[in-house]
């Protein structure tokens, strides 16, 4: 058992915990335990799968990727919140995406792709969030995936937020730059708050 810090990271729609997001933030940040849930398109269960973890276990902070800081807002978890590109109305957003859709990296059960649905589409109605001082979001200057107005939204809904430079984060996807500046600004920000 670790005593170091956890931190919950939740990837984002087709994503998984065995993502190269992952490597890097288990490389540049060894001091912490990361915590990559696989979690899915059913947002039920994968809010139930976060909250069930941060009850059964100490967890320091949570940090989320575009529909996984969808989970993040929506959860229970009072600690220090990253979201990072978050999908904010996912009814919205991944409309487009119903059908069959690749996974990006590879899932525990071996899935290559899934099937999403208008009935998995609608189960997101069912949730909210609401965006406390414990919320940081970072996004990017432009979002392919969600695209310019987002920006507008981040500034209504997160007082709380970075719009990060291209060189670091120069797209919806994460990067490894991104990860090793942003990032680390970050957690030295919640380690002198805990």
């Amino acid at each position: 058992m670790s005593d170091k810090p956890k931190i919950v990271y939740i990837h984002g729609f087709g994503g998984s915990p065995f993502s190269q997001t992952v490597g890097f933030l288990n490389l540049y940040y060894p001091e912490y335990e990361w915590c990559a849930l696989e979690v899915d398109h059913h947002a039920a269960a994968s809010i139930k799968k976060i909250n069930d973890f941060a009850k059964e276990n100490d967890v320091f902070a949570m940090a989320g990727t575009s529909l996984g800081g969808f989970y993040v807002l929506c959860s229970d978890f009072q600690g220090p919140k990253l979201v990072i590109n978050p999908v904010i109305e996912p009814m919205k957003s991944l409309k487009p995406a119903v059908g069959t859709v690749p996974y990006h990296a590879r899932r525990s059960d071996g899935a290559t792709s899934f099937k999403f649905t208008m009935q998995d589409l609608f189960e997101f109605k069912k949730f909210k969030f609401v965006v406390g001082d414990n919320v940081t979001c970072h996004h990017t200057e432009h979002d392919e995936l969600l695209g310019e107005d987002i920006k507008r939204d981040y500034a209504k809904i997160f007082k709380n937020r970075k719009m990060c430079p291209k060189k670091t984060l120069p797209s919806h996807i994460i990067s490894e730059s991104y990860v090793k500046h942003e990032i680390g600004e970050w957690l030295s920000g919640i380690t002198i708050k805990a």
